[in-house]
């Protein structure tokens, strides 16, 4: 009796329903969600003022989460985009700044130019942690 031989071809679930596995490989950029893809843009930009600013930026720790947590302090007007958080000095860490991805993405698809927007936020935070004034500290 002859057996018939197995192919090396993607093999389909038992029930003939689909391929097994991912349909799409890690390697593609499909693969990438928003949330991945709104972190690189972040982690970019705040790697651009790291090299910038160097060690003024060495005790601050930062952060993203999808939504406000709280109602907005007074002197916010509507839904944050971000808030710096400061810590007690004899800490190792000065502070946290606090990205808010929803609200961003909001903005940023009324604005012209979205990477700018992330630029004018992260700029705004920064120089509010740094107590100085973001002309002061721009890269631009």
């Amino acid at each position: 009796m002859n057996m018939p031989r197995r192919s090396h071809a993607p093999r389909r679930d038992r029930h003939g329903r689909g391929p097994r596995g991912p349909i799409l490989p890690t390697t593609i950029p499909g693969w990438r969600t928003r949330a991945d893809k709104f972190d690189d843009l972040l982690a970019w930009e705040l790697g651009e003022y790291k090299k910038h600013l160097g060690s003024d930026m060495a005790r601050f720790d930062f952060a993203v989460m999808e939504v406000p947590g709280a109602d907005p302090a007074p002197w916010e007007k509507g839904v944050p985009l971000a808030r710096f958080l400061p810590f007690e000095r004899p800490a190792k860490i000065h502070g946290r700044i606090i990205f808010y991805r929803m609200p961003i993405l909001r903005a940023m698809r009324e604005d012209p130019d979205p990477r700018m927007l992330i630029h004018a936020i992260v700029t705004s935070q920064l120089a509010t942690a740094l107590n100085r004034m973001p002309e002061d500290i721009d890269y631009l």
